[in-house]
């Protein structure tokens, strides 16, 4: 069995066939001429069609390449959308706005260099204060009456002493303070370097408070077992704080005929300034091997001749 061409219809058809050629056999049969042509039609479009992959690009009436072809030939295919995230968002947005990308650098390179060279910072802070005024002595001693005191410092409102409600304080600043009880003055304190008390003054070293002592009576020392050395923070020596510095306390009696009263100077190391770093505070006593220098901090003139919260009972 073969197959064989029909030279006028040009279809194939099995050479077996008692027929012969379909078409061949229609005409000779009467069969509609138009059928038959448009079948070998057909056929021959059929076997001369072109795969569709190898096809060429349509063209219009002139020749040219359609728009579409174009696009279909030249166009890569999209790629699917994914969705962004928060940082892909923010990374894009930086691409789309190069000055916004050149300010987000500098402020990181800004973070950087500070995190590098930010350290404990050391400022110049005295404590106890260096005398810049003149010195005013305090012409008043324990066992005067208060309205003394007006008539020398200036009237002032009564404040309560919470560890002590049976006295009256009166205040001429944070650090000078004047103590009464049924309108005598029981206790005078003050930490200011611009007044002095016969003779003694906050800021005065340790020997010239003995010797200053030494005029009024026996000096009584108090100072706690262990005196702690200063810590050591890169090429400073300090303490925690000003307040966690190590203290001695120099005490005189004072007895009749000479008056009634105790007389008590705090001695601490002298602070050169204050080392910050973060949120503290350290007392810096000096850099290296220092010696500590101790000084007087603190005056308190106490009245012995009443009882109060420092005796219960008078003394005299």
């Amino acid at each position: 069995m073969a197959l064989v061409r029909c030279p006028k219809h040009k279809i194939p058809y099995n050479d077996e066939n008692p027929r012969g050629c379909p078409a061949c056999a229609r005409e000779k049969d009467g069969g509609d001429q138009a059928v038959m042509q448009e079948l070998a039609r057909v056929s021959r479009s059929m076997r001369s069609r072109p795969d569709e992959a190898t096809a060429p690009p349509p063209r219009t009436s002139t020749g040219s390449i359609t728009s579409a072809a174009r696009r279909s030939v030249t166009e890569a295919p999209l790629a699917p959308a994914v969705p962004q995230g928060a940082v892909a968002r923010l990374l894009q947005g930086m691409r789309d706005n190069q000055r916004l990308t050149l300010a987000a650098l500098a402020v990181v390179i800004m973070i950087l260099v500070l995190m590098a060279t930010t350290g404990p910072r050391f400022v110049e802070a005295p404590n106890p204060p260096e005398l810049t005024e003149t010195l005013r002595p305090l012409p008043i001693h324990p066992n005067s009456r208060i309205t003394t005191v007006f008539a020398v410092l200036g009237t002032q409102s009564p404040q309560s002493v919470p560890d002590a409600p049976r006295l009256a304080r009166y205040s001429y600043g944070t650090d000078f303070q004047i103590d009464a009880l049924n309108q005598t003055v029981y206790a005078i304190a003050f930490s200011v370097p611009n007044r002095s008390w016969q003779g003694l003054r906050v800021g005065m070293p340790e020997r010239t408070v003995r010797g200053t002592l030494a005029l009024l009576g026996a000096t009584q020392e108090e100072s706690p077992a262990v005196l702690p050395p200063p810590q050591t923070m890169g090429k400073y020596r300090v303490y925690q704080s000003l307040e966690q510095r190590p203290t001695k306390r120099l005490k005189v009696e004072i007895r009749p005929p000479n008056g009634c009263y105790d007389v008590l100077v705090s001695l601490q190391p002298r602070a050169a300034g204050l080392l910050l770093q973060g949120n503290r505070r350290y007392a810096v006593i000096g850099e290296g091997d220092v010696t500590l220098d101790w000084v007087s901090t603190g005056i308190r003139i106490v009245n012995r001749a009443l009882s109060g919260p420092d005796s219960p009972r008078p003394a005299c």
